[in-house]
């Protein structure tokens, strides 16, 4: 709705406003979205268990070609998507959810309920999906109350493919070239069933830094990039309008591997006690995020005080009351530009608390500074995923078979409990956008293409026509 109502006022400046000073502040048709992206795919298939380094780049680039049944807002209500409507028994094994009527894949074919159960058949093959004449049945053997939430997930993007394997989708862009881990470029739908896109193209470069995003940004050879540039004075107050984050949607944190050195639940609970959180979020982390001692953010489940995050070495001294403590290696993710720093400086709060960690990437790994992906407002959705993302045992409930937040708070704790992860920071993850791109404003859950505005929403001016008009 909001679109056809941009697109009710770009027809009206069109007739009104008869110089080029007006119409670049007002919503119109043309140009291609130049976006850069750090990740580097080699194919266009959505994410699964991938880390945040493999995991924003397909969900974003393929929520512009595809969509899901449904979509949930930050408040983890569903919204439409391809279904309008759904419905389910009082066990909440047996859905039902009636489709978008007048839907069309990129290939003309339509979207039908029997092509729906065909690629969900095949995404969910221990699921049991039927169709009818407009909508499409989903039973489980156990309970699944959060199966909208399930839905909603990227790698849930109803998606054929062509023997090359392109994405074919219902989405607001159509694939038009692709060069594996280099560039994609994408076209608008002019059939989309939520409206054509205004702008015409899109183009996405894969495996730039972060460094390169931000100086490509500030020398205006991009428009849109990943995260929050640290860019020179001159272009500060020009680029720090258009800098948007979402809500803390990634953990990063530490988790031991099975075979590591520190077995003694003592020493991993000295240790999560050694680590001074708030300095590492001021300096090294720039003041983003917050300090977390739980998996879960608080926006999402509201009780993450119950996890403090305080630092006490003195306790972390008393645990470890004189016994002889293995040198334990930490490694990282050496494409995190910022993991390396972190690591460093949690190694120095160990050797405080008479812990010695050595920091490496080479030898055994004991611990492993790793960020994972909350990918769902929902917090039995995400914490089953984030339990997955860092080699943890499955909650005691399988995702989805709860909705009570006592429940879900249990099977947190039982996680924590034996300290084998210990939490550090829950993360938002940022983006920058040029002047030049109109109505732009990230989706609160990180996404490009969920709830709030899209890319199909925005449109692009010229700073310089409207600077020379004031």
């Amino acid at each position: 709705m909001r679109r056809i109502a941009y697109r009710f006022l770009a027809a009206i400046s069109l007739l009104t406003f008869s110089s080029a000073a007006a119409a670049e502040t007002r919503p119109h048709y043309g140009g291609t979205l130049r976006v850069m992206m750090q990740s580097a795919p080699t194919t266009l298939d959505a994410p699964s268990n991938a880390t945040p380094a493999d995991y924003w780049g397909p969900a974003r680039t393929l929520s512009l070609i595809g969509d899901t049944l449904v979509r949930l807002d930050a408040q983890a209500r569903p919204q439409p998507g391809l279904a309008v409507d759904w419905q389910a028994d009082p066990g909440a094994r047996r859905w039902q959810l009636t489709l978008r009527r007048g839907v069309k894949f990129h290939d003309g074919s339509v979207a039908s309920p029997a092509a729906i159960v065909q690629i969900l058949g095949t995404l969910h093959p221990n699921w049991s999906v039927h169709a009818s004449a407009d909508s499409i049945s989903i039973e489980t053997e156990t309970p699944m109350p959060s199966l909208l939430a399930e839905l909603a997930l990227p790698r849930n993007l109803l998606l054929k493919f062509t023997a090359n394997r392109w994405p074919v989708g219902t989405g607001a862009f159509v694939v038009a070239d692709w060069q594996p881990g280099k560039l994609l470029k994408l076209v608008a739908n002019e059939e989309s069933w939520a409206g054509r896109p205004f702008i015409d193209a899109v183009e996405i470069e894969f495996g730039k830094s972060p460094r390169d995003q931000a100086f490509a940004l500030e020398l205006d050879k991009t428009d849109l990039i990943e995260g929050a540039p640290q860019v020179s004075s001159g272009s500060q107050r020009r680029i720090a309008s258009s800098l948007s984050s979402s809500l803390p949607v990634e953990l990063l944190a530490l988790v031991f591997s099975p075979n590591s050195k520190a077995q003694d639940p003592r020493l991993r609970e000295a240790l999560a006690l050694a680590i001074d959180r708030k300095p590492i979020q001021s300096v090294l982390l720039k003041g983003a995020g917050e300090p977390a001692a739980s998996i879960l953010p608080n926006w999402m489940t509201g009780y993450s005080a119950v996890f403090p995050a305080v630092a006490n070495p003195q306790r972390a001294h008393l645990i470890l009351a004189e016994s002889r403590q293995p040198t334990l290696n930490l490694s990282y993710d050496a494409r995190d530009p910022q993991a390396e720093l972190i690591a460093e400086r949690i190694a120095l709060n160990a050797h405080e608390a008479g812990i010695t960690l050595q920091v490496s990437l080479s030898g055994t790994e004991d611990i492993r500074l790793i960020r994972a992906v909350l990918p769902s407002p929902d917090p039995a959705t995400s914490l089953a995923e984030a339990a997955r993302q860092l080699g943890l045992t499955q909650p005691p409930f399988a995702v989805g078979r709860t909705g009570s937040l006592d429940d879900i708070y249990h099977a947190e704790n039982s996680l924590l409990e034996t300290h084998v992860v210990i939490p550090l920071f829950h993360l938002p993850v940022a983006s920058a956008a040029s002047p030049r791109v109109r109505g732009w404003e990230q989706d609160q859950l990180g996404l490009w293409n969920q709830s709030g505005r899209s890319l199909a929403d925005i449109w692009l001016g010229d700073p310089r026509i409207e600077a020379g008009s004031r």
